[in-house]
């Protein structure tokens, strides 16, 4: 069964029982025992979706704090719900990355460990947050890593604002060049236009597109496409959290190659003949 909470207190796993109530309110009992004090309490909360799961998360650190003297408290937290609305955009809308960040605090965790954050926002918001950057991200694919060594891939920024992200990729792999792309969003429909390369060559070139986040998949198809015409010989795809709310098969039927992503949102048990998973668990170390 796929764990999405989990707690290690001193390194050591300790199990968890959770369920929801008639009324619809979730509970979490600690099963395992706990000991009188610990140095390190560590929590990894993957794929979280909702505040039924910040519930969970809450209730998990009362109930070890109720028990258990704990004297450093860090958070594994691969994929930040609510990061894409890091700002007001349009009128009646909300900043609800702030509003998250403020009962998250309220937990105060000694750090907060977050893969690839979407938002910049991020490190403002939520109190002793660490960053784990993408590159180290991707480098934890055992494919791409030896790619990269063979100088087999050519990368491919999918707009302007993945640029800072991309020159960190490109300099972590060795990689010499990449390519840009560039296209419009409408902010109130989010209807994506006007893909179009504007630098690298890619003729002949196996590319990879790298981003932190894949939703429906619309930017990579479109991209894809923008490859294709400009003669590459394949497009694979990189992203660090890939919420594929149409699929996998979307992107594969469309344009895309290969997909290579951390189960920081996808279940660890999606499986695709073209599709690799990069455990978080390697990411973060145990």
């Amino acid at each position: 069964m796929e764990k999405r909470l989990q707690l290690f207190i001193d390194n050591q796993e300790i199990a968890l029982t959770t369920g929801i109530f008639p009324d619809g309110a979730v509970w979490l009992k600690v099963t395992g025992k706990l000991p009188e004090r610990a140095q390190l309490m560590r929590v990894r909360a993957a794929a979280m979706r909702d505040m039924n799961d910040f519930m969970l998360l809450a209730q998990l650190v009362d109930a070890v704090r109720h028990v258990t003297d704990v004297l450093v408290s860090h958070l594994e937290l691969p994929w930040l719900p609510w990061a894409r609305q890091d700002r007001h955009m349009v009128a009646g809308d909300s900043f609800a990355l702030k509003v998250f960040a403020r009962q998250l605090n309220t937990l105060g965790f000694d750090k907060v460990k977050v893969l690839d954050p979407h938002s910049d926002a991020a490190g403002a918001a939520i109190d002793n947050f660490v960053a784990i950057p993408q590159e180290i991200c991707l480098l934890h694919s055992p494919t791409l890593a030896r790619q990269f060594q063979q100088q087999a891939l050519m990368l491919v920024a999918p707009d302007a604002g993945a640029l800072k992200k991309i020159d960190a990729v490109a300099r972590a792999t060795g990689a010499s060049e990449y390519a840009v792309l560039t296209k419009k969003r409408d902010v109130a429909s989010g209807n994506l236009t006007g893909f179009a390369l504007v630098s690298g060559d890619v003729r002949g070139r196996d590319v990879l597109i790298v981003d932190d986040l894949c939703d429906a998949g619309g930017t990579f198809i479109g991209s894809a496409q923008v490859l294709r015409d400009a003669g590459a010989r394949s497009v694979s795809l990189y992203v660090t959290h890939g919420i594929f709310s149409k699929g996998v098969e979307n992107l594969l039927s469309n344009g895309i190659d290969a997909i290579y992503t951390t189960t920081s949102f996808t279940s660890p048990a999606l499986a695709h003949p073209n599709l690799e998973l990069i455990d978080i668990a390697a990411i973060y170390g145990a």
